[in-house]
């Protein structure tokens, strides 16, 4: 632990956990009473319709059905526990007519029912569905419905869990809104602080930066198990139908924050690089720190898609972002904004497949979004030594960002960085004179 942090209480833990938790409840809290309804109505079906006494594998299979999910669809759960249940009932029913009940009976129609989940599926629900009812039906007492009325009532629970889904839906689109908001907002956050980071010429503000950039990783992943979660909530809903349009735009956009993200921890690790071992004019720095507060303007106002629920609204304000985008695209040249170095060049060659992910989340294709990038033409750096003839100069402690006209350049070394900026520093005004 370093120094400087400090441990929560245990009243802030307390505390925190129970905000997390009430978090948890009002979101899960329509579920709920799915779980509950179907539950219980498919256990009172096959007890007052079917006439099975405690048929316990009705509600076991809607409430299982109804779980708690992320980043699976719905449809494909509820198939795999309803196949798994009703077939490790079927096969644990079958085994027990022919080997009797007892602890190795069990044993073995336990490992039977799972070789057969493995052969037919790879799914570990669908497994241990399997596995676990067919070992509970050799372990519980027989029931007088007959020998397969479990399984019966396997095919009830799994049968009300849909049909719930299909009338009673909740909203598929509120839990991916949240967390796709959140991404959104704090990606906009990370540029802005790699733009105060270039600005500033700041080290330690660069990496953190950085590290704010890697921490966006779970917070996608979230966004990415609710889009997948919805987008199987809509096809079993009656209802939910009309929300798959507006899914697939909010799948789109999350591909290319993610593309975006990814390319922004690059640009990141290499600015902090940068900052840490050379310096690059004033003008590139001034540049490239207005391309991210650009940039990040422009994706904090992609965030705000999430919130409007017309389509025509939608569409309006990711054309506005894509004119946003398409500006600042049209500057990506590293003449045209004050690149002295082959260091600066690099940050702006990073900036283009950036914008260029940010352009396709706006509902472009990679091609038409490509063509909106000015083209590179021959930079100044092209006349500069290459930075794999430099030899790297170990230091021990950063380099001072700042440069002092009086240095003399005569007592540098020529393979010395430092010195390569300093002189470039001088002919900002004419690079080519020396020609």
């Amino acid at each position: 632990m370093y120094p400087d942090q400090t441990r929560p209480d245990f009243g802030q833990q307390i505390s925190t956990r129970f905000h997390e938790g009430m978090t948890r409840v009002r979101q899960g809290f329509f579920q709920s009473l799915q779980i509950v309804i179907s539950g219980i109505g498919a256990y009172a079906f096959a007890h007052s319709v079917l006439g099975h006494h405690e048929p316990i594998f009705a509600a076991t299979a809607a409430i299982v059905s109804l779980g708690y999910v992320r980043g699976a669809t719905h449809s494909r759960r509820m198939l795999e526990v309803t196949i798994g249940v009703t077939l490790g009932i079927f096969i644990g029913d079958l085994l027990m007519l022919l080997l009797g009940r007892g602890v190795w009976q069990a044993a073995v129609v336990l490992f039977l029912s799972i070789q057969i989940a493995r052969f037919l599926d790879n799914g570990i629900i669908f497994t241990i569905q399997m596995g676990l009812q067919s070992c509970l039906v050799v372990l519980m007492v027989p029931t007088s419905d007959g020998v397969f009325a479990r399984s019966v009532d396997a095919i009830v629970g799994g049968l009300f869990a849909f049909l719930l889904m299909f009338f009673f839906p909740k909203d598929p689109r509120a839990e991916p809104r949240t967390n796709l908001q959140k991404l959104s907002e704090s990606f906009a956050d990370v540029l802005r602080n790699s733009a105060e980071s270039i600005d500033r010429y700041d080290w330690d503000r660069a990496q953190s930066a950085l590290e704010q950039a890697r921490s966006l990783e779970p917070l996608y992943e979230a966004a990415k198990g609710d889009v997948i979660t919805a987008k199987g909530m809509a096809k079993l809903s009656m209802l939910g139908r009309r929300y798959r349009e507006e899914l697939d735009e909010y799948s789109n956009i999350l591909t290319g924050l993610d593309l975006a993200i990814r390319n922004t921890r690059v640009l990141n690790r290499r600015m902090a690089s940068t900052i840490n071992h050379v310096r690059i004019s004033q003008d590139a720095i001034e540049s490239i720190s207005d391309v991210l507060r650009q940039i990040s303007v422009a994706v904090a106002d992609l965030g705000e898609v999430f919130y409007l629920s017309d389509q025509k609204d939608r569409a309006a304000l990711r054309l506005r972002v894509r004119r946003k985008l398409s500006g600042v695209s049209s500057t990506l040249e590293p003449s045209l904004m004050g690149v002295k170095t082959l260091e600066a060049e690099s940050l702006v060659l990073m900036l283009r497949p950036l914008v260029t992910d940010l352009l396709e989340a706006t509902g472009l294709n990679h091609k038409d979004a490509s063509k909106l990038l000015i083209p590179l033409g021959e930079s100044m750096t092209e006349h500069a030594p290459r930075t794999n003839k430099i030899k790297r100069v170990e230091q021990t402690s950063r380099v001072v960002n700042t440069f002092n006209e009086e240095d003399n350049t005569e007592n540098l070394k020529p393979d010395d960085t430092r010195a390569l900026n300093i002189v470039l520093r001088k002919q900002e005004e004419d690079p080519f004179d020396d020609e």
